[in-house]
């Protein structure tokens, strides 16, 4: 797991559109605390995930939009994405009250680098280096969204499978370049407090069926 290629100049990256007919809706995790973030608020080149941040060739961050398949997966994401599982962890659901999540639906294909495991043959990668990897090895696996990002100037996201929960999709968005669409590429249908019934109800039993413990 530790051996992760650096990407060449050129490599074999596939772009396939995400539309709503292969994914209906997507879930959308954000933090409102201490930013007072919205359910269109993209991530400015903060944080340090496996893809991002990323940086246009000036160095000014690519602002980018994380997106799951399924309402499980974008928990195992986000809220849970630390959590261990082996042996299980524990979460504070008092920290429930800074997130929320929007359900969104996008309007229009959005052409993605894809990261899925047929297409990572191409690149000399599997699925275990690329998207199993642990948080040490995101220097690495980051190299690999960049290249995609800089290779594919036509790729306006990246889509993969969830690590934390390989039943569902994921996607990250490249901001700046959604900016040719008549209207925001994607729309939201609707958004909620994680904090509140019954959306809270639902995180305490994917806990209590993963035995994480809440304290």
């Amino acid at each position: 797991m530790s051996w992760i290629p650096t990407p060449g100049p050129a490599e074999a990256f596939v772009v396939e559109e995400i539309d709503q007919d292969e994914v209906g809706e997507w879930y959308h995790v954000y933090s409102i605390d201490p930013h007072a973030n919205t359910a269109f608020s993209f991530s400015e080149g903060w944080g340090d995930t496996r893809f991002a941040p990323l940086a246009l060739p000036d160095s000014t961050p690519v602002h980018t939009y994380y997106a799951a398949s399924t309402f499980n997966c974008a928990i195992m994401e986000s809220i849970f994405h630390d959590v261990s599982l082996e042996p299980p962890g524990s979460f504070d659901l008092d920290k429930l009250s800074s997130y929320r999540i929007a359900r969104v639906a996008f309007d229009y294909p959005i052409p993605c680098v894809t990261f899925h495991s047929p297409y990572l043959l191409a690149l000399e990668l599997d699925r275990h280096r690329l998207i199993e990897s642990l948080p040490a090895f995101y220097a690495h696996t980051r190299r690999w969204a960049q290249a995609a990002f800089d290779q594919r100037p036509d790729a306006q996201g990246i889509a993969y499978g969830s690590r934390r929960h390989d039943a569902g999709r994921c996607v990250m968005l490249f901001g700046q370049r959604l900016s040719n669409y008549p209207d925001r590429p994607f729309r939201v249908i609707e958004h909620a407090s994680l904090a509140e019934p019954p959306l809270r109800s639902r995180i305490i039993k994917l806990a209590a069926s993963l035995k994480i413990g809440m304290v």
